[in-house]
């Protein structure tokens, strides 16, 4: 309360929004412009959805802002591609000093909110804390490990980039980065918070006054010792420029063996050698894990006010117009609150939409694959009463392995042709001409009319592995022949999968109305439930941080 009597408002906590971000790798001085999906009824599009530009930001020399609607969207400049910065914004937390049960409203943290409380920006201090530990986790050697030692600060009202540079820790025995060398990592810059115009074409979409700062990644290059520059039998190319090759070979990543301390255990440059199973060529590149933290000390408080986030950076998206269909933002749905009671709150018409918004993002994804060629490589051989009798006038080859006319996973509705030079891809063909036309709500409805078992079947439970299958091959189940990051089969996210059970339950029951009906929990096959356990329990918080 203040000295005329009335309830001061107060800033209880700061937060950072959003408390995760993804930024991807990329060789361009100029950061890849804002988009969005929206819905298209263009004939050229291929599928439901497709990107449009949004409303994007410029960073100015001197940190500040200025927006920009871009009227066509550019992923690269020549041969450099354009690296995805994200903005993190800073909110607050305020209430009522009066009020004893705390609570409060969220609103962004500006220089006029700092004002109000008695500070200014250089009450705000940044710190950055950015680390590779890609060879230190294979090794199970943390001298290889490398990042931002000591941590970088920032004042809030220091706006220029500061730099990301990755050196080995202090004090280890041989370090592979060498004293006075650094990978660069990338760079964070505190912007300058500005009135919004109330004019501005942008005003709806943007607050240039929120305190927000902006992670800009490296440019996605790679560094080893001197070994890696030079073309051998085993390699017939340089694995890194010679600028770029000055590590210490002797440190502990170089001719490192393979290691099961990572599943799967292949995923290092050097594995493809001599069977899958040759030494490191002790190669790292500049991708990180980035810890920001954002500190507030207002005026006569005992301690800061702190909020944190964390940046994940990776390579540039092979496909940045297409949708998966397992995303981060499915796998924390997966883990956070209770998935069961939320999707039992949804309305008929909810889960129709999510259910429809699923089967398009699916297509999206099958659009992009090869399916011929990765059935050829990762298709298992069938026996005994997974075959059945051959489709008559199927030409899909190999008949006995997955997909093919023997698989009693099989549609026996629909026959595939041979290749053609005209066609000579017939797997890809057909499964795109399928996954198109259940896109559309309507037709799946139809479909599960025709065969309503055809969908639960073919579908691969949550984190399911068949006794037949390895890291190597898999059966047609759906998704078929992909992996997820433990070379194990890809499945949907168990709350992905009960909410779909679930609607084609209730659209099997009464396919012409689907009704609301709560899903009922899908009891995972022992083996599967214990890897979903690993996993989950493998993700619990831990005191190091890990770049996948």
């Amino acid at each position: 309360m203040n000295q005329e009597g009335v309830v001061a408002e107060v800033i209880r906590s700061i937060f950072i929004n959003p408390p995760i971000a993804i930024a991807r790798l990329g060789g361009s001085s100029v950061p890849q412009d804002a988009y969005g999906w929206v819905e298209t009824a263009d004939p050229r599009a291929d599928g439901e959805t497709t990107i449009a530009p949004m409303w994007s930001l410029n960073v100015l020399p001197d940190g500040s802002l200025d927006p920009v609607l871009p009227a066509e969207l550019r992923f690269r400049d020549g041969d450099l591609i354009r690296p995805v910065c994200p903005f993190l914004e800073v909110w607050a937390l305020t209430g009522d000093d009066g009020d004893p049960a705390g609570g409060g409203r969220e609103t962004p943290l500006t220089t006029a909110l700092l004002a109000q409380h008695g500070a200014t920006l250089s009450d705000l201090k940044v710190t950055v804390d950015a680390h590779n530990l890609k060879a230190a986790r294979r090794t199970r050697n943390a001298d290889l490990g490398f990042g931002t030692h000591p941590t970088v600060e920032i004042g809030g009202d220091d706006h220029g980039a500061a730099a990301l540079l990755g050196v080995s820790p202090p004090n280890v025995r041989r370090p592979m980065i060498p004293k006075g060398r650094n990978i660069p990592l990338g760079s964070v810059q505190v912007l300058r918070s500005q009135p919004t115009r109330p004019d501005a074409p942008w005003k709806e979409a943007v607050d240039l006054e929120v305190i927000r700062l902006r992670f800009t990644p490296g440019p996605g290059r790679f560094y080893g010792p001197p070994q890696a520059a030079r073309a051998t039998g085993a390699l017939p190319f340089p694995a890194v420029s010679n600028d770029n090759a000055f590590l210490d070979p002797a440190a502990g990543w170089f001719n490192a063996a393979m290691s099961d301390a990572v599943v799967p255990a292949d995923t290092y440059d050097g594995a493809q050698r001599n069977n899958d199973s040759g030494p490191s060529l002790g190669v790292v590149d500049d991708t990180c894990e980035a810890r920001i933290e954002v500190a507030l000390k207002l005026p006569g408080s005992r301690a800061a006010l702190t909020a944190h986030a964390n940046v994940f950076v990776g390579p540039p998206d092979f496909a940045p117009d297409r949708r998966p269909f397992l995303s981060l933002a499915d796998e924390i749905n997966d883990r956070a609150g209770d998935a069961a009671a939320r999707t039992a709150a949804m309305t008929a018409d909810q889960q129709g939409a999510w259910v429809e918004d699923l089967f398009e993002r699916i297509y999206e994804t099958v659009s992009l694959l090869n399916v011929d060629h990765y059935r050829a490589a990762r298709g298992v051989t069938l026996s005994g009463q997974r075959l059945a009798a051959q489709l008559v006038g199927d030409e899909v080859p190999n008949p006995r392995q997955a997909m093919g006319g023997r698989d009693a996973l099989r549609n026996p509705f629909y026959r595939v042709a041979a290749a053609t030079p005209n066609q000579p891809l017939p797997l890809s063909q057909h499964a795109r001409r399928q996954h198109r036309a259940i896109a559309d709500l309507q037709n799946l409805r139809d479909f599960i009319a025709l065969m309503p078992d055809r969908v639960p079947s073919l579908v691969r439970p949550p984190f399911a592995i068949e006794d037949i299958e390895s890291p190597r091959v898999s059966t047609m189940r759906m998704p078929p022949f992909m992996r997820q990051s433990n070379a194990q089969p890809l499945t949907l996210s168990s709350w992905q999968y009960d909410l779909l059970m679930a609607w084609l339950r209730s659209a099997a029951a009464q396919p012409a109305e689907v009704a609301a009906i709560a899903p009922a929990a899908v009891a995972l096959p022992a083996a599967a439930a214990r890897r979903r356990a690993a996993v989950l329990a493998r993700l619990a918080p831990r005191a190091a941080t890990d770049t996948a």
